[in-house]
């Protein structure tokens, strides 16, 4: 629920690798259909000074999920503070905090604390979400805008919200009887599903397990945690002055890994040494969000200083018992500063609804260029009549492939492609060359 399950594309490129429509200064139209955690933006932002002309990119997202709205909102207003404000090196450590750590760091506590209130002001005041981050429009219903403002105040609320125990009641709900030999469970997922899926190699075992163990993915030597990540809360109600909850419902073993510490055009990231790694995905996703935040900023090419030579994938850290202070932190409201501003870019958040409403739109016929589904609404959400409708002539559909989703074995992955083959056969489409068992992505192109 709360990141994706495939790394990071940038959707402009993709699209000028199989299309021969040459874009100079002109709109290009992406349809993100549960894209989850933003990467994909991000990514495809940052990139747009690779490209020549002036192209806007227009992105319209579409999540049935408020939880998942709320958490793109946060990790693009912390990804476009400015570094005068935030430099490079913290505002990599807080976005990775808050997009995959269950326990913050008191600073990190604060600043979740302080944006809150500035999100609940944004949801509610379109003037105010247009003044702190200029490209996001949300284009949602008002009872979606009452769950979201309901939600974002829990991140700022007096209620506690022990995420050690949630995790662990889950866990143990999950595991059923191999609770007691949950190491060995752990390890095996991580051995022979996670390291035999390509890239998966890249996460190492101490992460992997400090994550399935309490949600900790990201973790750096210096840093110390202390406070519950109430972005993670789900199905967050009103109950007088309090709020009632659902606890943490996403995802707890594939862990947030596979966006953005996978893959790396630094190859000296990626090495290895007798089967051990030189740099976690822990590293590799710090250095992947290192130079996405500076290109966006700076729109040149982002040269990476390493500021010390530790290769941390061969360490062993010791971990102690994690003591959690479920103290709010005091607000300061100044925290938060206007995010850097983003040419030639809009990003519109549509309600789920939105897509069957295109059925009847002529203003979305041949409107999207990009349009990208994600695995769990392409069995839902998919009608190839929409699609025909909204997609121009010279498209690309990519098709999330749930590779990296522990739970699924080769049989679930061969049932599931056979089920997208047969949504989009009627589409004047192509398949494009794909591998079930290395392919993150099924990606088509019209029909030659």
């Amino acid at each position: 629920m709360f990141w994706g399950v495939t790394p990071a594309l940038d959707l402009f490129s993709e699209f000028k690798v199989h299309s021969e429509t040459k874009f100079l200064n002109v709109d290009f139209n992406i349809l993100i259909i549960g894209g989850t955690d933003a990467r994909h933006i991000l990514k495809t932002i940052a990139r747009r000074y690779r490209h020549k002309g002036s192209i806007k990119l227009n992105f319209y997202v579409i999540e049935s999920c408020m939880e998942t709205i709320a958490k793109q909102l946060l990790l693009l207003i912390t990804a476009l503070q400015p570094q005068n404000t935030m430099g490079l090196d913290q505002k990599t450590k807080v976005f990775m905090e808050l997009y995959g750590n269950t326990i913050l760091r008191p600073y990190t506590a604060k600043y979740l604390t302080d944006l809150s209130h500035e999100l609940v002001r944004m949801i509610t005041d379109p003037d105010y979400l247009r003044q702190k981050i200029d490209f996001v429009n949300m284009k949602i219903k008002y009872k979606e805008r009452d769950y979201l403002e309901n939600l974002v105040k829990f991140w700022s609320a007096k209620d506690e919200f022990n995420i050690v125990n949630i995790w662990d009641r889950r866990l143990r709900q999950n595991l059923g009887v191999r609770y007691d030999s949950k190491a060995g469970a752990f390890d095996w997922d991580l051995h022979m599903r996670m390291h035999q899926l390509g890239g998966g190699k890249q996460v190492c075992d101490q992460e992997y397990k400090s994550f399935r163990s309490n949600g900790m993915a990201f973790s750096w030597i210096e840093s110390e945690v202390s406070r519950p990540n109430r972005s993670f809360v789900c199905a967050t109600m009103p109950n007088g002055e309090s709020f009632a909850h659902y606890g943490y419902l996403g995802d707890m073993e594939t862990g947030p890994f596979v966006s953005f510490g996978l893959e790396c055009e630094d190859e000296d990231f990626l090495k290895s040494t007798n089967m051990k790694n030189a740099y976690r995905a822990t590293d590799v996703t710090e250095r992947n969000l290192k130079q996405i935040f500076y290109e966006i900023e700076n729109q040149q090419e982002y040269e990476h200083i390493r500021k010390n030579n530790m290769e941390l994938g061969y360490a062993i850290i010791k971990q102690d018992k994690i003591v959690l202070d479920l103290k709010t932190p005091e607000t300061s409201r100044d925290f938060i500063k206007d995010c850097v501003k983003v040419e030639n870019v809009s990003v519109n958040i549509l309600s789920i609804k939105a897509l069957e409403d295109m059925r009847h739109k002529p203003n979305y016929d041949n409107f999207f260029d990009v349009i990208y589904f994600a695995h769990n609404y392409m069995q839902k959400h998919f009608d190839h009549d929409i699609v025909d409708k909204i997609l121009k002539e010279d498209f690309l559909l990519i098709a999330e492939h749930p590779l990296y989703v522990i739970a699924n074995r080769k049989n679930d992955l061969e049932e599931y492609v056979k089920t997208v083959k047969e949504k989009t056969s009627k589409m004047k489409s192509n398949l494009l060359k794909f591998d079930l068992e290395k392919d993150c992505y099924l990606k088509y192109v019209k029909k030659n």
